[in-house]
């Protein structure tokens, strides 16, 4: 494999004319939307899973559910319709209902639209909530069993599934600090990463776990500026190759409207270039509401 910092030099190169559709004014978008009611999403029934399986659901966003035979995982839980002034787009693709077996809840970082005190508050106080270091205070009165805030590097298992904490770029700022998480069962292995630009952790992963699917942002990069915290699709898809992942589930896209590049834009983007690339059966795009079933093998879903 090329040299991390050589990929990202090319990276830089490739995104110098980047083909996809633009906003004239974010500000012009955001009042539109605040008389429109955002669109349905595609409630899915999650499909049974067994021994050696795990099924994700994508809730919109960065929101997504992994459920092992033994363990439900909610990463970066947000179900509220707003992020500041900016409406949400497609409603959300879970409920409070599809929580009722969650056991442990991950979180990225602590901005509004992935640490979701709101929508915490709707999760069972059983569950295990891990939050980035820093975090523990602020979610402290919302009455979860356990509270545990992880550094990168460190893990915890809980019943039969490891957790191991990674770095992200995504800011030195204290909000925007946080963690990505690898996720080991009896299962496929499952890399969720809510926020982060492209940068040679993922490199050090794929040596060490080369997990199974790995789900990573591909919203959020326009102006050119913001690829410093955020992934566009083509970083997402050099993390995906450095990762040694076998399937690449996108996420934090289609929801909010936080950066330039036009809402669909994003998967549509992915799309091309993973056929471009000739890994396209190797890139699920699931919509909000989805419900996809993993096994241990040389397969997909």
């Amino acid at each position: 494999m090329v040299g991390t910092s050589a990929r990202a030099l090319e990276l830089r190169r490739l995104h110098r004319k980047i083909p996809v559709r633009r906003y004239r004014t974010l500000v012009g978008h955001w009042l539109a939307r605040w008389f429109r009611r955002p669109r349905p999403a595609a409630y899915e029934p999650v499909p049974a899973i067994g021994p050696g399986e795990v099924a994700l659901t994508f809730g919109g966003h960065a929101t997504v559910i992994a459920r092992y035979p033994t363990l439900a995982v909610a990463f970066d839980p947000m179900l509220g319709r707003w992020v500041g002034g900016v409406r949400r787009a497609v409603e959300p693709g879970v409920r409070p209902d599809d929580f009722r077996d969650v056991g442990l809840v991950l979180i990225s970082h602590r901005h509004a639209d992935h640490m979701h005190l709101p929508t915490l508050s709707l999760l069972p106080r059983s569950a295990t909530l891990v939050v980035p270091s820093g975090a523990a205070a602020e979610v402290a009165r919302l009455g979860f069993a356990r509270v545990i805030e992880l550094q990168p590097g460190a893990d915890l298992e809980l019943r039969g599934v490891q957790v191991v904490a990674a770095a992200t770029a995504h800011g030195g700022a204290d909000l925007a600090r946080g963690l990505s998480y690898v996720l080991r069962g009896d299962g496929p292995s499952v890399y969720l990463c809510g926020d982060s630009g492209y940068f040679s952790g993922f490199a050090d992963l794929g040596r060490t776990y080369a997990p199974d699917v790995a789900c990573l942002p591909i919203g959020g990069f326009l102006p050119a500026s913001f690829r410093s915290r955020h992934m566009s699709p083509l970083d997402a898809l050099y993390a995906f190759e450095d990762l040694r992942a076998r399937m690449l589930v996108p996420i934090h896209h289609g929801a909010f409207a936080l950066s330039y590049e036009q809402l669909d834009e994003p998967a549509r983007w992915l799309v091309e270039l993973a056929k471009a690339r000739g890994v396209r059966d190797h890139v699920l795009v699931m919509a909000a509401g989805q419900s996809e079933r993993f096994v241990v093998s040389t397969g997909s879903a």
